[in-house]
């Protein structure tokens, strides 16, 4: 090539400042797709995003937005509504619709409050409370409130439990001896008691109250005879009466009780109309033609009462058989020996339905004698027996039937001043009979003794020791009351305990016993602790 050139590369003036933004259209030998503004696929392999429940805004096959589903899903609420309109709807973006307060036609237009409230009447607004003291037992639902405890347990017993609506259940202390004062020291009460356990298992006690001359019936609160004794007259305050009572519970549960009208000495039973006698007794005259002194009563197998007693005026001991509970109709009177028994007069029922009476008859000196009756009236020729002839003086006799079948009287020596047992050889009180020394003779014991037969079958006596002014009890070691008795001062708080006592098994197999206290005159009921009352 003339004249000769030098061969170069691209020319560098073709490198402009502009050459970047070339447009695609104007380059040569671009590959298909790379002039559409968009990268290269890459390989990925989603083609399409659906939007699922709660979501809104697919299918997106190339590029979109999804967003909740608000027809679904609630959005946050945020406004409220102002006073005096109420919230009526929610939409679905959390906005609220309110609509004005309306009258809904209510009738109420004033509020009184009550008793035990306060805050009323209201007419408009206001408020109601309790008013102090407003809330008592008969707002409560004790089934499911506690009421209050407002009282408590006896003295001799403990809080077992307390009941829904306050009220305490209490139950006697094991092994703690109590003694209560019934009736008023202020009078002469307490002579003669006699006690017996009611068919409900609380001891009733029939006396004479001497300074109103008047007979008296004491029912329980408790077997332990603790607390308020319902007191109740019984027969005639004109009259001088109660003398030589004596009480038994019949089938119906209604005491019965013999006693001695002083102002004409006749025989008389009361029969109470309810198991206090605090109502109208039924009062009855026995045997109208005699002069009556001591007497004793027992209920027959036949559930009707049949009374043994001293009839001064002859110098006899008879019995009257009851024709009904009240002893109200005809009285069958038997005499059952003639020659002159003492006062010291007590009767039992034995196993075959016949009584047994024990008594003394001083004209052979001061004999202790049991009779036998031939049938349930007493009727016949009764079996008699001189059981003790060495007594020589005998205040007071007290029968029961013991374990065996066999008689047991309890009485008193008064020339040693001994407490002696006589245990029958059979049912009928003949033969030898065992007698026993019980307590005595130093403590000239055993004056105004009572006899019962405990839970265990073993004899129990109540008594006199004349020495110290006590009520003592003796509980026999055997059925016969021979050997050793387990000897207990159960009260010696009085200077001079002088008048009988009168003891019976409660139902919890422990001894109850009735007495008259000092001078003063009370009538007072010792509960055992224990069946020795040791």
């Amino acid at each position: 090539m003339l004249p000769r050139q030098l061969v170069r590369p691209a020319p560098e003036a073709l490198r402009a400042n502009a050459a970047s933004a070339a447009p695609w259209l104007g380059l040569t030998g671009v590959p298909a797709g790379f002039a559409d503004g968009i990268d290269a696929d890459s390989g990925g392999s989603v083609t399409s995003v659906s939007a699922g429940a709660g979501l809104t805004g697919g299918s997106i096959t190339a590029s979109g937005t999804l967003s909740v589903d608000t027809t679904l899903i609630q959005s946050r609420i945020s406004n409220n509504c102002p006073l005096g309109q109420y919230l009526r709807q929610v939409n679905a973006d959390g906005t609220v619709v309110c609509t004005a307060d309306a009258n809904s036609g209510g009738t109420v237009t004033s509020i009184a409050t009550g008793a035990g409230l306060t805050g009323g009447p209201i007419s408009a607004s206001g408020s109601i409370a309790i008013a102090a003291g407003g809330v008592g037992l008969a707002q409560i639902n004790t089934n499911e409130v506690q009421a209050r405890v407002s009282n408590g347990c006896a003295l001799g017993t403990y809080l077992r439990g307390i009941n829904a609506d306050g009220t305490v259940l209490c139950s006697e202390l094991p092994g703690v001896a109590r003694i209560t004062t019934l009736d008023n020291p202020a009078n002469d009460v307490g002579n003669d008691a006699s006690l017996a356990i009611g068919l409900d298992g609380l001891p009733v006690i029939s006396y004479a109250d001497v300074s109103a001359g008047v007979l008296k019936v004491a029912k329980c609160a408790n077997s332990a005879c603790t607390g308020a004794a319902t007191i109740s007259v019984v027969d005639d305050p004109v009259n001088e009466v109660g003398y030589f009572s004596s009480l038994a519970i019949p089938a119906d549960g209604l005491p019965v009780i013999s006693y001695i009208d002083g102002s004409v000495g006749k025989l008389k039973v009361a029969k109470c109309s309810n198991a206090a006698c605090s109502g109208v007794a039924t009062i009855s005259l026995v045997d109208a033609a005699t002069t009556v002194g001591q007497a004793a009563i027992a209920i027959g197998h036949d559930d009707l009462p049949v009374i043994a007693y001293y009839e001064s005026t002859a110098s006899t001991l008879k019995v009257a058989k009851c024709s009904n509970a009240a002893c109200s109709g005809a009285v069958t009177l038997t005499t059952v020996d003639a020659n002159p028994p003492g006062d010291a007069i007590d009767i039992a029922i034995g196993d075959d339905g016949r009584p047994v009476i024990s008594y003394l008859d001083d004209a052979g000196g001061g004999l202790l004698k049991v009779a036998k009756c031939a049938n349930a009236a007493c009727t016949g020729a009764a079996v008699v027996t001189t059981v003790d002839s060495n007594p020589a003086i005998i205040l007071t006799t007290s029968i029961a039937i013991g374990s065996d079948g066999r008689p047991l009287v309890s009485y008193h020596d008064g020339v040693p001043g001994s407490l002696k047992v006589a245990h029958c050889a059979n049912t009928s009180c003949t033969g030898a009979a065992t007698i026993t020394t019980v307590d005595g003779p130093a403590t000239h014991s055993g004056n105004y003794s009572s006899i019962g037969i405990g839970s265990d079958g073993l004899p129990v006596i109540s008594y006199n020791d004349l020495n110290v002014g006590a009520i003592k009890v003796a509980r026999c070691a055997n059925a016969g009351c021979t050997g050793a008795a387990t000897i207990t001062t159960l009260d010696e708080s009085l200077p001079l305990v002088a008048s009988r006592s009168s003891l019976a098994i409660g139902r919890d197999g422990l001894p109850v016993i009735g007495y008259r206290g000092d001078f003063i005159g009370t009538l007072v009921v010792a509960k055992c602790g224990t069946l020795s009352c040791r």
